[in-house]
């Protein structure tokens, strides 16, 4: 749960955005292999028609993976006291190749009329003013997530040739001060040169050593204060393991989105990592899997991914967040 943002979404009606998009060309397919049914689809065919490779097997696997589709959304509640207020809203599904929208409504009350920009990380961010009185905000949206498994082992990359977009993503942040970790890192995660297993022990490492404590931290805490305190929530969990892979030469990136299975319900936090050329995602705190959690924010840590700014001054009661899977729809074999 992303505790120590400044923000949260309100909603007003009548702004309705999207339609349930059309099914791939083909449709969906059975796996005509031992997969009980579910349906799976090529891991490097994430885009255009979903065919099932003669590869397919049951689970997931290096060639097949398994569809998954939420439901997701959240109610955002506001006071305005001051005359008017600016709201920035980072709560919108990413609509990057392993997430596709299938259903997408966003209202606002009282009315207004919002602005809405995507960034180069893939984030949709709405804007919008609102004057003073109530203000609500109501997201909700259908999202199929089909994300590549990680490999059983990766070798390093070769930080001299990254691409510059992902090189960003080894540097220190505001809250994840990797260069502190260098020798603490190497120490307790530099005895494989499998950088898979180094991410995966790192996610490990967190869950027997840090304690989840709701209030332990605030929105200063930084990785190196949960190295030091050993306890927090899943922003730190999700700062200190940036931290670790930053230190090792592996890039990575916050996540701010949507997780099935949380109790209680909230906005969740993780990251992923960049491996043999491509991101992963990982939840180092609830071990949540890739295709039951839905990006809405991405950033180097939490200062890039606040799912709310605001400008203006007004009182928020508690956001209220839904996140469920959804069975998928019979298959359908092409003709």
């Amino acid at each position: 749960m992303v505790e120590g943002l400044h923000g949260e979404v309100a909603v007003a009606p009548s702004l309705v955005t999207g339609a349930r998009a059309t099914p791939p060309a083909g449709g969906s397919v059975k796996c005509p292999g031992a997969c009980s049914g579910d349906l799976y689809f090529p891991v490097r065919q994430q885009v255009g028609p979903y065919n099932v490779t003669e590869d397919c097997r049951p689970g997931p696997s290096a060639h097949c993976v398994r569809a998954m589709i939420l439901s997701v959304g959240c109610a955002l509640d506001y006071q305005v006291l001051s005359p008017t207020a600016h709201f920035t809203f980072n709560v919108l599904a990413n609509t990057d190749a392993p997430q596709r929208l299938l259903d997408e409504a966003l209202t606002f009350t009282p009315a207004v009329i919002p602005e809405k920009i995507s960034s180069t990380k893939g984030n949709r961010v709405v804007r919008a003013e609102a004057p003073a009185g109530p203000f609500e905000v109501r997201y909700a949206a259908e999202v199929e997530v089909l994300r590549p498994p990680l490999p059983a082992e990766v070798k390093a990359d070769n930080p001299g040739r990254l691409p510059l977009t992902v090189l960003t993503y080894l540097l220190p942040s505001r809250y994840c001060e990797s260069d502190r970790f260098a020798q603490l890192a190497w120490e307790l995660f530099g005895k494989t040169e499998n950088r898979a297993e180094q991410v995966r022990e790192i996610c490990r490492w967190l869950d027997a050593n840090l304690t989840y404590a709701i209030g332990s931290t605030d929105g200063r805490t930084s990785a190196w204060d949960v190295w030091q305190g050993r306890k927090g929530v899943c922003r730190d969990y999700s700062h200190l393991a940036i931290a670790f892979c930053r230190a090792l030469s592996i890039p990575a990136r916050y996540i701010g989105g949507y997780a099935a299975g949380l109790d209680p319900m909230n906005f969740h936090a993780c990251f992923e990592a960049y491996l043999g050329g491509q991101w992963y995602l990982f939840d180092p705190t609830d071990q949540i899997p890739p295709d039951e959690i839905v990006i809405i924010a991405r950033g180097r840590d939490a200062t890039n991914a606040a799912l709310t700014t605001i400008f203006g001054k007004v009182q928020m009661t508690p956001v209220r967040v839904t996140t469920a899977k959804i069975l998928p729809p019979p298959a359908q074999v092409a003709g």
